[in-house]
């Protein structure tokens, strides 16, 4: 009986495969949740546009639980295969969230970038470490905010420049 070579190395493919898909919606689903925090009106814009559902259902295990804190039954009963197709179809929702967000808004989806790339780490834990860095990063989320409403009113003034 003759042994496959690749059969081990394509689990591995798969199981690498799977971790990426679930990576990537993981920031997509932060983005657009930042989105939704930043720009409410936008994102729920964008987010009508691409059909795409307001409630994550990939944001961590939390979000796979029920109100009692067990596992939802449709996630004991779902195959791997319908699995991957929902995760992919959310996927998919979510980067057509993010495009017609940069298409329709592209100054709030470049602070959006920006945020995304440099700040998220460190704004999770503003009330963490020392008081220079807590003040530091406060200093930096309000920052953030004013980036945030600049972006809204340019992103608003190239929409509708009578209006401005």
């Amino acid at each position: 009986m003759r042994r496959n070579p690749m059969a081990g190395s394509a689990s591995i493919t798969s199981h690498t495969m799977y971790d990426d898909l679930h990576m990537k919606l993981l920031y997509l689903e932060n983005r657009v949740a930042f989105a939704r925090l930043f720009f409410p009106t936008e994102a729920k814009l964008a987010m009508d546009i691409a059909h795409a559902a307001p409630t994550p259902e990939f944001a961590g295990l939390a979000a796979s639980k029920g109100s009692d804190g067990n596992l939802r039954g449709d996630d004991l009963d779902e195959t791997p295969i319908m699995q991957n197709i929902r995760l992919r179809s959310r996927m998919e929702a979510l980067m057509k969230t993010v495009e017609m967000g940069r298409r329709y808004f592209p100054n709030c989806s470049e602070v959006l970038d920006k945020f995304m790339e440099d700040d998220l780490p460190d704004l999770f834990y503003h009330e963490k470490g020392t008081p220079d860095e807590q003040r530091i990063k406060r200093t930096r989320f309000m920052e953030l905010k004013e980036d945030v409403q600049g972006a809204f009113i340019r992103d608003k003034a190239e929409i509708n420049p009578t209006n401005c």
